[in-house]
């Protein structure tokens, strides 16, 4: 075979995967490291174990049950109260990315042509991914793709001044993947785990040369499970209280906070066993949360709680909205950098994400928002809406473009959005109450609000739409892709709107910017924003169990101007043992 030949030698697929599987959580297929795994580049291996633990693919979880879970502040055992289950999950197609990128140093894309993320509560970051066959044969490409892009590089990745000796270039292979593999896998290598790596390289450089071993590897590297697995189950992960060990402390700890694994100086403090202390773990955070990788993970959470991630697959009928095609992207764009601006630079509140009044987006969009043709005045780059009627993230493009429909308005979808995504009220969907739901007709002579207000006069529908369509039709006077209007079909638009409902913001509101207005100082806010927050930071939908309810009370005992702010409930999050201990699953 030549050396020139990117392709490995005599290597099947199915070999691959069944040594990348041994690559990652050790040969036998369990994730418990050996007892004389004592050399590595970080020091003795910490390496949790699982006993029978399956090779691929994380446990199923048991439903949380028994008395409310302590936090901070409350009693240290986290058996005793309640906590999270001891898990491993799979990494999300965007860390997927960020961990190619920080392993390799090339950019990945592949993430994005995966089979999307499996979501809970609206999230990517949750434990029920899953690797089906599709998702493996699309991680086989991307890997074998990756790890050919870094064949130019091997030198500097793995350098070996002589490569024609096959016994000076394993050695050199064996130093290489004792500390990729520990870069990869987030955690020290063990001996069986390196030792299965050089059986890899073994298979790639026995007909090619050096670099077509090491290119297998890192192939192999990319499809295991140590890499594509986050593990929390900690050194004892059948015992009642499980805590995570160092590394799995880091590794959290930096996905959630940066959507990217730990840096350098985070696994410095994991091989010196700091990350226990909760007053390290809060240094830690502080540190990470000023990082720009910080300021795209909370863009990403706020968007994936409110669904305005979505604005990117959002189509519009083009005879009826010809310039939505024009200004999708621009309204990614603006929802991007808005909530960057409010909740990561500004380290502001979510009441202010609610209700700025002002807007970082490109003149087209802000003209659409402001009418005229002239380019808006900015202020720091910001544009000033305390000349119309509009406020806050709720009343930007991206929101109204994804709760309408192609061709109208859907003063429903917006109802619920509100109610369930910022008031964290229950809504529950028609078939739970077994009522066909039969959309109004089309009538050119009515506004929408005429043709919906035949919910009102049913009364199966009347008990949840009263609610709904309350606040649906205040965002009338916005059009389906956002934009301000005074009339419909020749009909003038009624956006006027009582809410009763039994919130702190029930009242009588003119439209959306006066009712968005009164949902940010509302204690409804704080409070969903917290529990979808805690959603996202548990990646798993804690939705009616105690250790949700023990958070939001520890929650509660934050400084009032703590409380709806990202980086300071995340900090208080990460300080407790919810973060720190596991429970059996």
């Amino acid at each position: 075979m030549s050396a020139h030949d990117p392709s490995p030698p005599s290597l099947t697929r199915p070999l691959v995967f069944s040594l990348a599987l041994a690559c990652g959580f050790g040969c036998n297929g369990s994730i418990a490291p050996n007892p004389d795994d004592s050399a590595s580049p970080w020091g003795s291996t910490t390496t949790p174990g699982a006993a029978g633990a399956p090779a691929v693919g994380p446990r199923a979880n048991a439903g949380t049950s028994g008395p409310v879970p302590g936090t901070a502040g409350t009693p240290a055992s986290a058996a005793a109260s309640g906590s999270l289950p001891a898990r491993i999950r799979r990494l999300t197609n965007a860390e997927f990315d960020t961990s190619v990128k920080a392993l390799l140093g090339v950019d990945s894309n592949f993430g994005a042509s995966f089979t999307p993320d499996t979501r809970q509560d609206g999230f990517t970051r949750n434990d029920a991914q899953r690797v089906d066959p599709v998702f493996m044969t699309q991680l086989d490409a991307a890997a074998k793709q990756l790890a050919e892009s870094a064949r130019a590089r091997i030198d500097q990745l793995a350098p070996c001044s002589n490569q024609s000796d096959a016994s000076a270039s394993e050695a050199c292979a064996k130093s290489f993947l004792t500390s990729f593999a520990a870069r990869a896998y987030r955690r020290p290598a063990t001996t069986r785990e390196v030792d299965a790596l050089l059986t890899v390289y073994r298979v790639g450089a026995e007909e090619g040369s050096y670099a077509d071993g090491i290119v297998l590897t890192l192939q192999a590297v990319l499809e295991s499970p140590g890499f594509l697995y986050v593990s929390e189950i900690g050194q004892a992960p059948l015992a009642a209280e499980a805590r995570l060990t160092d590394y799995e402390l880091a590794t959290s700890l930096a996905y959630l906070l940066t959507g990217a694994p730990p840096d350098d100086t985070l696994l410095q403090a994991a091989m010196a066993g700091k990350l226990q202390d909760p007053a390290e773990r809060s240094k830690q955070a502080e540190r990470l949360l000023a990082t720009d990788a910080a300021g795209k993970q909370v863009t990403r959470m706020v968007e994936e709680w409110l669904g305005i991630d979505r604005i990117t697959e959002t189509a519009k009928d083009s005879s009826v909205y010809p310039d939505f095609a024009g200004l999708r992207d621009a309204m990614k764009r603006e929802a991007d950098a808005f909530v960057s601006e409010v909740m990561w630079k500004r380290a502001g509140s979510v009441g202010e994400l609610l209700s700025a009044d002002w807007t970082p987006a490109e003149d087209s969009l802000a003209r659409m928002y402001l009418g005229g043709d002239q380019p808006p005045a900015r202020n720091a780059g910001m544009v000033s809406l305390a000349s119309v009627r509009r406020r806050g993230i709720l009343n930007q493009g991206a929101f109204l473009s994804v709760y309408a429909h192609a061709q109208e308005t859907a003063p429903v979808l917006r109802g619920v959005a509100v109610l369930r995504r910022v008031a964290c009220f229950n809504v529950p969907p028609p078939t739970a109450l077994n009522i066909n739901i039969v959309p109004p007709v089309a009538d050119p002579n009515k506004t929408t609000r005429e043709r919906f207000s035949i919910h009102s006069k049913d009364p199966a529908c009347a008990a949840c739409h009263n609610q709904i369509d309350a606040i649906g039709f205040s965002f009338e006077g916005l059009d389906g892709m956002g934009r301000a209007r005074q009339t419909e079909n020749g009909k003038p638009i009624d956006s006027a709107t009582q809410v009763k409902g039994g919130f702190s913001f029930d009242g009588n509101y003119q439209d959306s910017m006066e009712l968005v207005t009164q949902l940010a100082a509302g204690r409804e806010l704080q409070s969903c924003f917290a529990r979808h927050l805690f959603r996202h930071a548990a990646a798993r939908n804690t939705e009616g169990e105690g250790v949700e309810a023990a958070f939001l009370a520890s929650v509660e005992g934050l400084p009032a101007s703590s409380q709806g702010k990202f980086a300071d409930v995340l900090k208080a999050f990460v300080a407790s043992d919810l973060f720190a201990v596991r429970r059996a699953p």
